[in-house]
């Protein structure tokens, strides 16, 4: 007995070669257009010069043919098996089959087309990407042209403003020359935010891992704003638990950087009161310390809205900030996204008229028993002795060479002065130096590729120190000039005390 649910999916039938059905032998599919000596052919037209063809005793498929039966259409494979005197003809229903072979051939059509479609994102994408990378390319490099365009001059401002304020003036000479430096560094400050901000951005900016003492970090720090701080109104504190680790791991440069604009923020905005700084231990591991700095004043505040949006970038709480304290309102910005690369965090509790407090979370590592360096305090030079000392300095900014002279002649050097790499690699074949300053940017022979010439020099200034006065000064630039001959850079714009310094220790 064959199931109902088989028998409406198929029928069975016998006819004769020349397609009359002698017989229906099973099955119900269809069965109404199916009649005894009537022609197969009224269904199945298809069949017509098929059934005479057959051979004997052979069985025969046909696949994907359509019948018509109760006004409907059906998917139907046929299968033929030929006797000597009839046929056999065995109908299988495929409709529901077939519909989902279609819809397996559509969605396969269809995931052909999301295919093509997602390549030819991909290779717009691509497109697109190369065109941003090529963009921030030229912004990388429009923005280190800028940043040596704009401190060559302003090396000449805060030269010749430090130059006069070290001569016998009034006292009015004296506070304008002192506004004069003042308005240079800070836009001394706004460059160097700028390509801070250019290089994070780009994912160029670099971390240190090398042995700090935060102690030091956070009294140099405050130090070196109560030297600024003008405002006998104002008190500078520090305050350091005993318990944080002499020596640490991790980057001074930039947590100093991370000081500085918090401190210089909390400056800029308190008139009078107490401006705090302190450290202490949030958590402690066998490897690692995570330590808070708290920078506190007694400033104007804000309001809970305007603390939300003090790390957007060129952010100023009152419209008259830029032109009151100067600045690009970037400081806080940079503050935040090096803390993100620092692994580190920050948070801001403010009250308007009140004071504000910034909290600043950053892991250091601990350094190792064996590897603790000997000397864990930075060289510092006391009494630098530069007398008698052979200088050649090629630089073809006259403005700039006074400057150099102006500092150099003070130490009772022999000086030397050229204005391009040409005229310095004349005298460095014949005559002997004990140092050489170039600036990278000359006419005729560059700095770099004098450097690269050394085997065109006389023998005695082969081995001697040079020294590449820039304003290219990024870590990627210093390594650079170090790898093709420099001993060190000195970055515009310097004071006559970081062009002393590095001097001094080029040659010692």
């Amino acid at each position: 007995m064959i199931p109902a649910k088989i028998e409406d999916v198929f029928i069975q039938i016998t006819t004769n070669i020349s397609g009359v059905i002698l017989n229906i032998d099973a099955g119900k599919f269809a069965i109404s257009e199916f009649r005894l000596n009537q022609s197969i052919f009224d269904v199945c037209p298809f069949l017509e010069g098929t059934l005479e063809a057959l051979e004997e005793n052979t069985s025969f498929l046909l696949e994907g043919m359509v019948v018509n039966a109760d006004n409907q259409e059906f998917n139907v494979d046929l299968e033929l098996f030929n006797t000597s005197k009839v046929v056999t003809v065995l109908i299988h229903n495929r409709t529901n089959v077939y519909k989902y072979v279609d819809q397996l051939n559509q969605n396969r059509n269809d995931i052909f087309f999301v295919k093509r479609e997602l390549a030819e994102k991909n290779i717009e994408l691509d497109r697109l990407r190369k065109i941003a990378d090529k963009a921030n390319e030229e912004k990388s490099r429009f923005l280190a042209m800028m940043s040596h365009e704009i401190r060559n001059p302003l090396n000449v401002i805060l030269g010749y403003s430090e130059m006069i304020s070290n001569e016998s003036i009034n006292d009015n000479v004296k506070e304008y020359a002192n506004l004069l430096s003042l308005s240079g560094k800070n836009l001394k400050v706004i460059v160097n935010d700028i390509l801070d901000l250019s290089r994070i951005e780009a994912g160029k900016l670099d971390l240190v891992n090398s042995e700090l003492n935060v102690h030091e970090v956070a009294k140099n720090a405050i130090d070196n704003y109560r030297f600024q701080n003008k405002n006998n109104k104002i008190t500078l504190a520090l305050e350091v638990d005993e318990n944080i680790p002499k020596v640490l791991i991790g980057d001074d440069v930039r947590v100093n950087q991370i000081l500085s604009n918090l401190l210089s923020n909390a400056l800029k905005f308190t008139e009078k009161g107490v401006i705090s700084l302190k450290l202490n231990i949030d958590s402690e591991e066998e490897n690692q310390v995570l330590l808070n700095f708290l920078i506190e004043d007694s400033g104007r505040g804000m309001t809970a809205e305007q603390a939300s949006k003090i790390f957007n970038e060129y952010q100023q709480n009152n419209k008259d900030d830029n032109r009151v304290y100067g600045g690009a309102g970037l400081g806080l910005s940079i503050v935040k996204k090096l803390l993100l690369a620092m692994n580190g965090e920050i948070s801001v509790k403010s009250k308007l008229n009140s004071g504000t407090l910034f909290k600043v979370k950053i892991p250091f590592s601990k350094p190792k028993q064996n590897q603790q360096s000997q000397n864990q305090n930075p060289e510092k030079f006391t009494d630098i002795n530069l007398v008698g000392k052979r200088i050649l300095v090629a630089d073809d900014d006259v403005l700039n060479q006074s400057i150099v002279s102006h500092i150099l002649k003070s130490e009772n050097v022999v000086l030397t002065l050229v204005k391009d790499g040409f005229e310095a690699l004349q005298l460095l074949k014949n005559n002997i130096f004990d140092i050489v300053l170039l600036d990278i940017h000359m006419p005729n022979i560059t700095g770099e590729q004098l450097v690269q010439m050394s085997n065109e020099f006389a023998s005695d200034n082969s081995k001697i120190p040079f020294l590449a006065l820039t304003a290219n000064t990024t870590e990627e630039d210093v390594l650079r000039y170090k790898s093709i001959g420099f001993k060190d850079v000195i970055g515009k714009p310097y004071t006559a005390k970081q062009l002393k310094e590095q001097v001094y220790k080029a040659l010692n």
